[in-house]
């Protein structure tokens, strides 16, 4: 399953606003060409918003994205006005991993609860060594996926870099936590618990290193 990821650096003070204007303007017409699957704005850097939509299994679908731009009227009405609330962004393609849930996978699980209640999400991005992915990816899904589940932080979406897109190595994933007291149990639980901890020194044996960043979600993202 193929995904876009925007991230986008919003004018100083407007980050809610954008959030707002994507609601109204953007959401339904560029649902004719994709799902939206996530849609937040970053903790603790103001400015910086991110969207993630799934495509479909085919990298033909890519293409058809144009249209949005070049003749969807509500395409173009969209660009002209998110011109005032951007000051940057880029756009790159995910690949989901084969464990990664999918829109469909979200919407049947949230019958359940999960995905849902939502005040934060956790991106987490793993830079594995070279010629270690497969490894760290079947880890990752025997080990720390059932493990971070059981704590209640679901794994809402794991991907690699499609095309030249991003670097090697780099797996993307996404959780969610219910709050930030939520977030506070699963650190003292990975500081103690010996699944956290054999986990642990499994990533350190076959990452160079991480980088993560909080994510709050908006009221019309699938994920909340």
């Amino acid at each position: 399953m193929l995904y876009l990821q925007e991230i986008l650096d919003v004018q100083p003070g407007m980050v809610d606003e954008y959030m707002d204007a994507c609601a109204t303007h953007l959401i339904t017409g560029w649902n004719r060409y994709v799902t939206t699957t996530g849609f937040f704005k970053n903790a603790f850097r103001h400015r910086e918003a991110l969207a993630l939509w799934e495509l479909g299994e085919e990298a033909g679908n890519i293409d058809g994205l144009g249209g949005f731009i070049l003749t969807d009227l509500d395409g173009k009405a969209w660009q002209r006005l998110a011109l005032k609330y951007r000051q940057d962004w880029y756009d790159s393609w995910l690949e989901a991993v084969p464990f990664s849930p999918t829109v469909a996978m979200i919407k049947e699980r949230q019958k359940q609860g999960d995905f849902t209640g939502n005040t934060l999400y956790y991106r987490l991005i793993f830079n594995v060594l070279p010629g270690k992915t497969d490894e760290f990816l079947e880890a990752m899904q025997k080990e720390l996926v059932p493990a971070a589940e059981r704590h209640g932080m679901k794994l809402a979406g794991c991907y690699l870099w499609f095309g030249a897109c991003g670097e090697s190595g780099e797996i993307i994933s996404l959780w969610s936590r219910k709050d930030w007291a939520h977030w506070g149990r699963i650190r003292e639980a990975q500081r103690n618990e010996p699944e956290f901890q054999r986990w642990s020194k499994k990533q350190a044996s076959l990452c160079a290193g991480w980088s993560y960043k909080f994510l709050l979600p908006a009221p019309y993202s699938l994920l909340h």
